[in-house]
């Protein structure tokens, strides 16, 4: 009778997965698996790490996989696009040159204070859009940079010396 129930507990999925598959939770080959790879089993004594090596064969064969890692995209450099907007409409010229992963210096020194703070929103959202900064580089000039662009240090200083005049 025990394996009637045990027979329907399997067929409802209410036993475990090792006597569903038939194998004893205690013993478990070592040996080639469906994606190449050679699962050991744990060692006695309370550690339950194994060593997952790859079956790739010759002379490689058993041997502990490698980590591979990438690394991070340069970040080039590119000469930054100069914006000096008077009307919010012109916001369109600043995102353009954002999609071409290009830096934009935003001049707000002669647009009014109201159209102002609508550009520095609307620049503030394009900057979360495109993953990339938004920051004052001066009295009324900011920069905005796209992701995976650097602007030079020096091009910076120069940016914030012309600052106090008009760029």
């Amino acid at each position: 009778m025990t394996t009637f129930f045990k027979k329907a507990m399997l067929y409802l999925g209410l036993g475990s997965d090792e006597d569903f598959l038939g194998m004893d939770p205690q013993v478990r080959s070592e040996g080639p698996t469906e994606g190449g790879v050679i699962v050991k089993p744990s060692e006695p004594g309370g550690n339950n790490v194994r060593t997952i090596t790859a079956d790739t064969g010759g002379a490689n064969r058993g041997k502990d996989a490698v980590t591979i890692t990438t690394a991070p995209p340069k970040r080039k450099a590119v000469k930054p696009h100069i914006v000096t907007p008077i009307r919010f409409a012109e916001v369109k010229e600043i995102s353009e040159a954002a999609r071409r992963s290009q830096p934009v210096i935003v001049n707000l020194q002669q647009a009014d204070h109201d159209v102002a703070v609508r550009i520095i929103d609307f620049c503030s959202g394009l900057k979360m859009g495109i993953d990339g900064t938004f920051e004052k580089a001066g009295s009324d000039v900011f920069l905005l940079t796209p992701k995976d662009v650097e602007v030079s240090e020096d091009e910076k200083r120069k940016l914030a010396a012309s600052s106090s005049g008009a760029l």
